[in-house]
């Protein structure tokens, strides 16, 4: 998935080094990501140039069906990611006051917070 998400950030980017910053990684690592995966496909995806990069008619072809992949990958691991996540808050009580559990207790009971655990 990584070789997928770098191939769009150059499509989307025109540049290895803009999706390598996009990815927070170097510029070699997006290229030997981009060379696997064009190996793996079996075609090149990107034409080179020391000026531009430019898709290929395969990477072309290739960019909505990436899109699509990567999507839902995401939507996968979200679905399992944990009906529940926990969110910690420090806060002074003197600051919050003694009625910090209760109104935490009620946002615990609304639906917009059922994805969030709160916790006193």
């Amino acid at each position: 998935m990584d070789a997928v998400q770098a191939f769009i950030h150059i499509a989307e980017l025109g540049s290895f080094t803009h999706a390598a910053d996009a990815m927070r990684t170097t510029q070699a690592a997006v290229s030997l990501k981009l060379k696997r995966l064009e190996e793996r496909l079996g075609c090149r995806l990107v034409e080179r140039t020391p000026r531009y990069v430019q898709l290929s008619a395969q990477g072309a072809a290739f960019l909505e069906h990436a899109r699509e992949l990567l999507a839902v990958h995401d939507r996968a691991l979200a679905a399992f990611a944990g009906a529940r996540q926990r969110l910690t808050i420090g806060i002074s009580d003197h600051v919050a006051g003694p009625e910090l559990p209760a109104l935490i207790a009620r946002m615990n009971a609304q639906d917009v917070f059922r994805r969030a655990s709160l916790t006193p």
